[in-house]
């Protein structure tokens, strides 16, 4: 019993900041072309993307977007025909800023959310002592710099500030005088420090009588981020006497978690002529989840045996390919698809995170209403299947999961204006 207390314990914070509920929404128009936006830096949200990007963008550029994600996840287990998650639908958000301090000189910031999610299923069912309701809320900061060493190649980097906070209730199998099982609820924030830096090159123009076309690169790192919790706290209710010295009413625990680094290398080419634009562009994703060897929990009830369990994700990639056809540079049409290869072996899957090798497609639309202002539309649909266990719980299950994903964005825009000078009279 006390063994699979812990080990319900120690799931609940390594889902909520990993894993499949890595928020990759970070941009409406780069979420229509499949996720790819490292190579081509054409909108502010290129602070997230590539921070050296921000100098293929001349003036002031803002944008900002929210998706509306709409989850539906049923499994099936040996004992039960059926399972329906009874997760809310999420409105994650993003804003970016990219400035011109000079000819060579950009500064952006932003404010996004990388990692949330919210799972729960109703009170009695079968794998209640793994989880009954989770939820997360991360907000990123980060302020950038981007720096042209020639006109073909600039760099950039920047600082994020991660704050995060989450929440998770789950049935622990003792049972009393009053009930025939007890409670866990567990809440905690954290934060850390990473940073983000790029690459962005302009690497040939090939210009035609009435055409031109653009071959461009991008490179980028996000580092690992270790998230410190330092005084999450655990309540326990329903509990025996005879085990209340060793669950509580209410203790604190002591963790850290890395979030992983991902290493990105974009490509685009844009072809123009006078009434109309083709961009392809294809991003490759490396995500160091190897980092999540193993997860540990320090309670300082002394009488709390303290918790250590071996997760074993590995590293993966993810390909992304998109497309943008822009007429007259006012209307815009977006399609795009990505391989993701999930970072959870067999053995290691749980209800509440049944993630999955899946291909995805993606759809968007933009509009120019004038020289300043646009509107871009995005969405995405996952569809996904595995059945797999999570061995440390004994429990096993087909899992079937459907997402779409609805996002908007508006872009603002307006250029600096030359200073003016007056003639001097010699």
């Amino acid at each position: 019993m006390k063994k699979i207390v812990l080990t319900a314990l120690a799931l609940t914070p390594y889902f909520l900041f990993a894993g499949g509920f890595q928020l990759n929404l970070q941009g409406i128009k780069g979420v229509g072309m499949g996720g790819a936006f490292t190579g081509l830096g054409s909108d502010a949200s290129t602070v997230f993307f590539n921070p050296a990007g921000m100098n293929n963008l001349s003036g002031h550029h803002f944008t900002a977007g929210f998706n509306y994600v709409m989850p539906k996840v049923s499994l099936q287990t040996p004992e039960t025909a059926n399972i329906n998650q009874t997760s809310p639908n999420a409105t994650p958000f993003h804003f970016y800023y990219s400035g011109q301090l000079n000819d060579r000189m950009k500064f952006g910031f932003l404010v996004n959310n990388q990692f949330g999610s919210t799972s729960s299923f109703e009170d009695n069912w079968q794998g209640r002592y793994i989880i009954q309701i989770i939820a997360l809320k991360t907000f990123m900061f980060q302020p950038t710099m981007s720096y042209k060493i020639h006109d073909k190649l600039f760099v950039g980097g920047g600082f994020v500030y991660t704050r995060g906070s989450f929440t998770t209730e789950k049935a622990v199998p003792v049972a009393s005088a009053t009930t025939t099982e007890g409670k866990a609820s567990l809440s905690g924030s954290g934060d850390g420090v990473g940073y983000n830096i790029g690459l962005f090159s302009n690497i040939y123009s090939l210009k035609k009588e009435t055409s031109t076309t653009d071959f461009r690169l991008g490179v980028s790192y996000r580092s690992s981020m270790p998230i410190d919790l330092p005084d999450g706290e655990v309540e326990f209710t329903n509990i025996p006497v005879s085990l209340q010295n060793k669950f509580p009413a209410k203790t604190t625990f002591v963790s850290k978690i890395t979030l992983p680094s991902v290493f990105t290398v974009g490509f685009s080419v844009k072809h123009s002529k006078e009434n109309y634009s083709l961009e392809f562009a294809y991003d490759l994703n490396y995500t160091a989840w190897s980092s999540y060897d193993t997860l540990a929990f320090d309670f300082a009830n002394n009488d709390t045996p303290d918790s250590k369990t071996t997760k074993d994700w590995q590293n993966a990639m993810t390909h992304r390919f998109g497309l943008d056809f822009t007429y007259k540079q006012k209307y815009s049409v977006r399609v795009g698809a990505y391989y993701d290869k999930t970072p959870i072996k067999d053995g290691f899957v749980s209800p509440e995170l049944p993630d999955a090798t899946q291909l995805a497609y993606t759809a968007g639309l933009g509009y120019k209403v004038n020289d300043k202002f646009s509107i871009d539309l995005s969405y995405i649909r996952q569809s996904a299947r595995r059945e797999s266990s999570l061995e440390s719980a004994g429990f096993t299950a087909k899992y079937n999961r459907i997402v779409n994903v609805f996002g908007i964005g508006l872009n603002y825009n307006f250029s600096c204006k030359a200073k003016e000078t007056t003639p001097s009279i010699n």
